[in-house]
């Protein structure tokens, strides 16, 4: 009975210094709620932004 192991995400870096400059909050903070283990209204906010930035540099590259 081996427990269940998380798959460690990885992120952009430079998305998570932009969301921790635009918050003054921690990386730490912004990992935990892109995976899911924190659940608030500022999450909710983390997540949109991450999303709609690392859709706008996909979007940049493919122009490339």
């Amino acid at each position: 009975m081996d427990k269940e192991t998380k798959k460690k995400n990885t992120y952009n870096k430079e998305i998570l210094n932009r969301i921790k400059e635009k918050y003054g909050i921690s990386k730490r903070f912004i990992t935990m709620s892109l995976s899911g283990d924190r659940k608030s209204e500022m999450t909710d906010k983390i997540r949109k932004d991450y999303k709609r930035m690392e859709n706008a540099i996909t979007e940049l590259l493919k122009t490339l």
